[in-house]
């Protein structure tokens, strides 16, 4: 339910969002666009190699763009720099829509990741500083939810339309971000930490829709002022006992979303679901397996400040994993043994729908729990680090499923997901802690 009170919370938020909108369609773009690549088209026949750096250097440009907001973010703010990062992703767009040689989709896929890069560092902080702690797993979750929508977009409209049309398209929602978000509050957590507590009083008054934010604003500068005198460096993630704990818990929760493979489907949805499927159209398929994904993670949003993030983790990794090992196994059955399981492609159907509904419950946790794990003093070095690792180990699973792709069979890969998803279970159960509900400063005290 959107709450008035916190309709400016929403409405920044929804703003924000746009550029992850961005995210979900330069991701899902080689999804839909390199198998046309790979056969005649009147653009450009691209090899098997090149396919496959088209889809890594968007990360190399993420580690890129994560680098330069270290510089950024502290330095000019949260809302400048959200703004900024619409200036590379409408010029990869339009770029996009007129290119005709491999190295520039690689300069593009490179100018999309650093934009990407930018955004996955800034606005979980920007997210986490300005919403409610009602509210906050909820907004949290919207970065996973526009997310879907940039998939669904591309997927949808992509299948239908050329290279160009589809780039011209998209090149409007950094223009709509630009004009939309341009009239929205900085943080007020940025604004104190800068010493602006004029700023930051007006910015919580707007947040909050009332006058009285007295109580909110002394507890913001006591906050500010016991972080910010013990100025924050890089290496005290690893100095300090309860930033070393928030960052494992992290780094669990990252390599429980990435090793289930979900973002192979992202990148490479209709190449995975023509595996499954052979009598029914993949892009009819990816259509449905990302509507019923924006559902169950709109759901996932209303459960995740009820139930709690544990609750949700634990029921997500376990019937994720059994959702893998199926599909594994039938995929086993299927490329390595005589058995005919052409007749039963219901199934696959069936189990990639179920995971599409039990692996949206994990999806936007990371996001969420990044803003909430670390004090302020060294959380956009925290940010900065989790989404260079979480690039890191994109390249990382995109190649070794490419390689088993290739020499092994797509089945191991299922298997490994699967294994990872239960493995993740057991982590969740010994070291990851419950924040619903909880202040930033009660997690901290907690750690």
């Amino acid at each position: 339910m959107l709450h008035v009170k916190f309709l400016h919370q929403y409405l920044a938020t929804f703003s924000a969002l746009l550029n992850v909108i961005c995210i979900g369609c330069h991701e899902a773009w080689t999804s839909v666009y390199i198998p046309q690549l790979s056969h005649d088209n009147n653009v450009l026949k691209i090899t098997r190699d090149e396919s496959l750096w088209i889809t890594l250097v968007f990360f190399l440009g993420t580690l890129i763009g994560c680098s330069i907001s270290l510089a950024v973010t502290d330095k000019f703010g949260r809302k400048p720099t959200i703004l900024m990062t619409a200036v590379p992703f409408f010029i990869s767009f339009i770029t996009l829509a007129y290119a005709k040689s491999i190295i520039v989709f690689y300069m593009i896929r490179i100018i999309a990741g650093v934009a990407t890069g930018l955004t996955l560092v800034v606005l979980p902080l920007y997210i986490c500083e300005i919403a409610d702690p009602q509210i906050r797993g909820a907004l949290g979750t919207f970065i996973y939810i526009f997310n879907l929508l940039g998939f669904l977009f591309m997927n949808v409209l992509g299948s239908y339309v050329s290279i160009k049309i589809s780039s011209l398209i998209f090149s409007t929602i950094p223009m709509t971000l630009t004009l939309t978000f341009i009239w929205m509050p900085e943080s007020p957590y940025f604004l104190a930490m800068k010493q602006n507590f004029i700023e930051a009083r007006i910015s919580l008054v707007k947040f909050n829709r009332q006058m009285n934010v007295e109580n909110d604003f002394e507890r913001l500068r006591d906050v500010v002022k016991a972080e910010t005198e013990n100025s924050g460096k890089f290496c005290e993630i690893f100095t300090k006992l309860s930033n070393r704990k928030a960052l494992f818990i992290e780094f669990i929760l990252l390599n429980g979303k990435q090793l289930t493979g979900d973002d192979l489907f992202d990148v490479y949805a209709q190449l995975i679901f023509a595996q499954f499927l052979q009598t029914v159209s993949p892009t009819l398929i990816v259509a449905v397996y990302y509507v019923i994904k924006l559902i169950m993670t709109v759901i996932s949003s209303l459960l995740i400040d009820t139930v709690g993030r544990r609750p949700v983790l634990f029921f997500s990794f376990l019937f994720s994993g059994i959702i893998l090992l199926l599909l594994g196994i039938y995929l086993y059955l299927k490329l390595h043994t005589t058995v005919h399981v052409s007749s039963l492609e219901y199934i696959p159907i069936s189990l990639l729908i179920l995971f599409a509904v039990f692996y949206s419950f994990i999806a936007p946790v990371p996001a969420i729990m990044v803003g909430e794990l670390f004090p302020m003093n060294v959380k956009v070095f925290a940010s900065l680090l989790c989404e260079i690792y979480f690039a890191i180990l994109s390249m990382i699973v995109i190649y070794f499923f490419e390689m088993t792709y290739r020499y092994l069979g797509t089945d191991v890969s299922f298997f490994t997901f699967s294994f990872s998803c239960f493995f993740h279970f057991v982590l969740v159960y010994f070291f990851v802690l419950e924040t619903k509900g909880k202040t930033l400063e009660e997690i901290q005290t907690t750690l």
